[in-house]
Order: structure tokens, then sequence, then C-alpha cells
């Protein structure tokens, strides 16, 4: 069935339609004589078929015998597709011309990314991989993977490992950053408050602490002093000997936590605006090509009543080494068109805390326990607007190390 199919798509096919008094006649007549015909469908006095292209020339004496008329309804086939390809020679040539090109552009990389940095400069990996022909415009065939990894190993210890992989006109230098040890800082240091607050906890892993629980503290004093604490009331009556007059600074370190209270405030009308886009947008086209920078299209500065706008950047590969830029800019405005709606004072109210406890919540650490949080409604003389206040009050560490000023500077508690 292959066979056949495929013998007469390459001899081509023409599908006939036969009428007249006697169309079994011309049917016979043509078996007679070795033409063949097959798919054959007879609806009313009309009868359909389908006939190779070399023999559609030899049915003319059956068709005069049978007084049959025969009437050519469509085409297919290989013979057909060449003609026809024949008449579009430009078309064809435009198409090989694409591919010819595509394939050209193909082989170059256009596009180099670093993956996987956190510390280390990407800049620099490019600027290595580029000194050893890894750049927008080399050559595929021409990167030396293995040598461009080595290369990169070697110049930065940092780096544990690299790997170049090629996708498309892309190429991506992947790193896996080495874990350097941290080194500990052992330089002297205080423990000093971050925030005003009543302290509810002090525990001195190092130094001498300053404060107890239930004292206030500012922001600022000191809590933990770094120096070697005095010998316990267990340990008074050993004989230690005598300090000399400068005192041996050391890093303090502990956990101080204290109750601090934190205010914010928030406002709301009684009114809501919501901002929608239209669909209704302007666009503005410019190009930078070197210093010099062309407007392909402009637009105007406030297009809309009220709008918001986007900018979008374009940069162009540079070609080889060379350090010409290729830019383009889009500024894109959308139209925006304003709905209001009116908010009970409740409504309000909840809005105008919400506000608050956002502004709050930047200040606040994650790690704070949450211990009280009141609101309170202001009056307020400009009609149409809620104001609230909102109190919240957190118990968290506020102790953090400062470097040590030297014992004769430290002010006295």
């Amino acid at each position: 069935m292959l066979t056949r199919n495929l013998a007469n798509y390459t001899t081509g096919v023409v599908r006939i339609k036969i009428t007249g008094v006697f169309p079994e006649k011309f049917i016979n007549l043509c078996l007679s004589e070795g033409i063949l015909l097959w798919g054959i469908k007879k609806e009313g006095e009309e009868i359909y078929a389908n006939v190779r292209l070399p023999d559609f020339f030899a049915i003319r004496k059956p068709a005069l015998k049978s007084r049959v008329k025969v009437r050519v309804l469509g085409v297919r086939g290989l013979p057909f597709t060449l003609k026809r390809v024949k008449r579009r020679r430009m078309l064809i040539a435009g198409a090989v011309l694409f591919l010819v090109l595509l394939q050209i552009l193909t082989s170059y990389i256009w596009f180099v990314d670093v993956a996987g940095v956190k510390n280390v400069s990407g800049d620099r990996i490019k600027s290595i991989a580029a000194a050893h022909g890894l750049h927008p415009g080399a050559v595929k065939s021409g990167i030396k993977a293995k040598e461009i990894e080595n290369s990169i190993t070697l110049a930065m210890p940092e780096v544990a490992w690299v790997g170049v992989r090629l996708t498309g006109t892309r190429a991506i230098v992947e790193i896996v950053e080495k874990t350097m040890p941290r080194t500990e800082d052992k330089s002297p240091a205080d423990v000093v408050a971050l925030k005003d607050g009543i302290i509810t906890e002090i525990i001195a892993l190092s130094g001498q602490p300053m404060v107890k629980k239930g004292d206030t503290v500012k922001r600022g004093d000191v809590l933990i002093k770094g120096i070697v604490p005095p010998p316990s009331e267990e340990n008074a009556e050993i004989k230690m000997p005598v300090s000399p007059p400068t005192e041996p600074r050391i890093r303090a370190n502990g956990i101080v936590k204290a109750r601090v209270w934190y205010e914010g405030y928030g406002e709301a009308g009684l009114v809501r605006e919501e901002y929608h886009r239209t669909g209704n947008r302007k666009m503005s086209v410019s190009l930078k090509i070197g210093n010099t920078v062309l407007d392909l299209k402009k637009a105007e500065a406030e297009p809309f009543p009220n709008f918001e706008s986007e900018e979008i950047f374009k940069k162009f590969p540079s070609w080889r080494n060379t350090g010409f830029v290729v830019e383009t800019k889009i500024d894109i405005f959308y139209e925006l068109v304003i709905d209001r709606f009116e908010v009970s004072p409740e409504e309000a109210r909840d809005m105008a805390k919400e506000q608050a406890v956002k502004i709050l919540e930047t200040k606040i650490p994650e790690t704070a326990e949450v211990l009280v949080r009141n609101s309170e409604v202001l009056s307020s003389s400009e009609p149409g607007l809620t104001r609230v206040k909102v109190f919240i009050e957190t118990v968290e560490d506020i102790g953090y190390t400062q470097v040590a000023q030297p014992t004769s500077q430290v002010p006295e508690e």
C-alpha cells in the first residue's frame, strides 16, 4: 500500500469527474486498455475517479468511444509540486538564504552569562573567559571549554569548580565558590543597648554585666563591658593577684533581653481610589549608537492625564573585543483610569490600623516576642480622614557588639 501510494505521488495523480450516458462503458474501455482507475465513486449520474498523470492523456480515446465528458477536479503529486516551486523561485531562494544565515548566526556565541556567583566578581570571570576566547561574537567550534575552566580555577583561588556550557547562542559559565572559614573577631568590644527598654533577662557569656533585671536603659548604654569580671563571693577568700592599673580588655558577649515599646501612625480617607489600565498606550523608541542617540519614535512627556510608565533597555552584544555600544531604549506609557469607592468609618479605621502595623513591622525584628498590641483612634479636624495610632510592646534582644573604648574613656554608669 505504501509502495503504491509513493509511486502514485511520484508520477502524479489527477482527480476526474465523468459525465455522460454510459460512464460505466468508459470505465470498462479504460480497463481493457490498461488504464488504471481507482477511488471510483458514483453520485447520481456522475462518476468520480483517480487516474495517474501519464494515463490521463490516454483516456481521450475511451472518452470519445463512450461519448462521455471528462473534467479535471484536482491534481496532486511530485510533478505539480515542482511546477509550483519553479513559479516561486524567489521564495525558495529566500528560504534557502534564511536557513544559511540562520546556520551561520547559530554557529557564534552572542551572550555570555555567569551563574552561581555570590561573593566573587562576575565581571572578572567574564574577562578571564574573554582572554581565552569566550566572548560575544566567538565561534562556537573554536571555544575550548576545558582550557577556560582551568584558567578561571587557577586565576581565582576562591572558586572551587568551574563549568562551561553552550546552549544555542548562549554560553553559561557555572561557578561553585569555596566555603571560606570565618575568622573569629577577638578584638575588645562591649555589648551596647540598641534600643531603649526595661531589662527582663541578661546572660553574660563573657565580660562584666553592667545592668540587672528591671533596669531601664537607653540606646547606647553599655550592657556588658568587655573586662574580666571580678571573682565571685564563693572564691573571695582565694588570694588574687593585684590587677594592674589598666584593666585588660576582652570581647564581651551575651544575651540581653528587654521590653521595648513601638508607636506607629496610619491614616485613611473615606474614599478609596484604585487605578486600572484602560488598554491604551503610547511608546517612544530611541537608539544609542556609541555616544549618539537617535529618536526613532517620540511620545509626549505626559501622553495621558493619568498614566504609569515602563522603561525597557535592550543592549546588543558587542562584537569581538570592541567597546562599541548599540542600545535601544523603549518607554511605554499606559493610560490609567481612577475608580473611586466610598469607605465606611469602620473600614477606614481598619485600613489606617493596617498601615500603621505595616510600618511597625519593618522596625520590629522577626525574633521579637510581641506581648501587647493596642490601637487608638485619634481625633481629626480634617473631614473625611481617619487617623489611628498603634502601640506594640515586645520582648527582644537589644544588645549589639561595639568596639570597646579605652577604660579611661568609658562613661561611668
